[in-house]
């Protein structure tokens, strides 16, 4: 069997389908969505991955380490998945919502008793939003252990943060939306941080909220930027992240083959002098002699470790997605999505707090000077982890080669987390410490 076969199987072997399944494969409807038939061969499979859209986001091969769970987790994936869920969701929250001071709340207790499935839809939004945020932070975590935001990454990386801060926009936007006594103080707690901004932090809480307090003119700019602004942002975003992840190669330590091969220098000599032969002879190569083979020794021919995307790391996405599908679904039947009493600007919650993504830096503004704690600091962290790839020039990848810049990040990561936790389930009200075995003030 010549290689062309092997290739490129006969048509017979595609058109010998019997049945059903045969005939629609064979019908001029299937035929114009689908161009190339499945053939089980390599030359198959790169043909469905350069023609099938959804197959084209994906590289044709991958490095086979990538089909490891360890290998990223998965969770730069599972991120868009909750990302999906959150858009079909919201479009179906969208239909019965109303963005009024009048209605919402009223729209939000419909949900319960006379929308089909509206508040398991709900429940399910709001866990894939909560869930998203923990994952594209977890994901950045990965990302710098691993090293994989220094060359060529180092953009990408920057879009990774820019990522991170419009989940977290996107989660706040939404929170006000319900219009409960939980919504609105959390929100009027989030948005008196602003006002702490040099010189333009005034103008930039009056553009958020539209007046003197938290009203109409709030919840429909809050909506705008929920469904509107905030996600076409994001998408474009992780378009690009998306991109460049394929551009710029998988964060996998490799000195071989083919398109993954990083370093050109890294070809040997031989071959580089067996390129330059012919122009010593003006274009031509002499053969002067034949010798016995036994007597050369050759240099191995290095071994393709990549493996096909479709379908190795398809199915294995396949698998996260249903999983993460599932997750949220089970989420959001064991909880429900809190919906306390309406929105009131005359009576304050006690504790009245910012949601839990928002409760470290609440926590330490309860500790120093607004200025410091509410902007320097965080706007600080997020200028230091912009410039980090690029001052960073360091080109070790593995922990133990880069013991200064993991002990500073996991003290950063440490103080962070910890900061979260006390904030969110040992504060009751007056901020003062209590328990959560005492008695539970979290609303999530």
């Amino acid at each position: 069997m010549s290689d062309q076969d092997v290739l490129e199987p006969p048509e017979s072997v595609a058109a010998d389908e019997r049945g059903l399944f045969g005939r629609l494969h064979r019908s001029t409807v299937w035929r114009s969505m689908f161009r190339h038939p499945q053939q089980d061969t390599p030359r198959g499979r790169a043909l469905q991955g350069f023609s099938n859209f959804f197959l084209h986001v994906y590289p044709v091969k991958v490095p086979r380490r990538v089909l490891r769970n360890r290998y990223s987790w998965r969770l730069g994936f599972i991120a868009a998945v909750l990302f999906a869920i959150l858009l079909v969701t919201g479009l179906y929250l969208m239909f019965v919502y109303t963005p009024s001071v009048g209605s919402a709340y009223g729209d939000m207790q419909r949900l319960k008793t006379g929308v089909g499935f509206g508040q398991l839809v709900r429940n399910v939004h709001r866990w894939s939003a909560h869930l998203m945020v923990l994952v594209v932070f977890l994901h950045m975590v990965r990302v710098f252990y691993a090293g994989a935001y220094k060359h060529p990454r180092e953009f990408n990386w920057v879009l990774g943060l820019w990522l991170l801060l419009l989940t977290l926009g996107f989660s706040f936007t939404g929170y006000l939306l319900p219009w409960d006594q939980l919504a609105y103080w959390a929100v009027t707690v989030g948005t008196n941080l602003v006002q702490y901004v040099p010189l333009i932090g005034g103008q930039v809480q009056n553009l958020l909220i539209g007046g003197d307090q938290i009203g109409q003119s709030t919840l429909l700019r809050f909506y705008a930027l929920h469904v509107a602004v905030l996600p076409s942002l994001l998408v474009l975003v992780l378009g690009v992240h998306i991109w460049r992840v394929r551009k710029d190669g998988f964060a996998v330590r490799r000195s071989h083959v083919g398109a993954f091969e990083e370093e050109a220098s890294a070809r040997p000599a031989a071959a580089a002098a067996a390129h330059a032969a012919p122009e010593s002879y003006g274009g031509r190569v002499r053969l002067l002699g034949v010798v016995d083979r036994e007597s050369v020794t050759a240099e191995a021919r290095p071994v393709d470790d990549t493996v096909f995307t479709w379908p190795h790391l398809v199915v294995r996405h396949v698998v996260v997605a249903l999983g993460v599908l599932a997750t949220v679904l089970g989420l959001g039947v064991a909880f429900a999505a809190p919906l306390r009493g309406l929105a009131n600007p005359n009576l304050t919650p006690e504790p009245a707090k910012a949601p839990w993504y928002f409760a470290g830096l609440q926590e330490l503004l309860s500790r120093f000077d607004p200025l410091v704690a509410g902007i320097l600091i965080p706007a600080g962290a997020v200028l230091a982890f912009i410039v980090l790839p690029y001052i960073d020039r360091n080109p070790a990848t593995e922990a133990r080669n880069r013991k200064v810049a993991i002990t500073l990040f996991s003290i950063l990561l440490a103080a962070a987390v910890v900061l979260t936790v006390v904030g969110t389930f040992f504060r009751g009200p007056g901020w003062k410490w209590i328990p959560p075995w005492d008695h539970w003030y979290v609303e999530l």
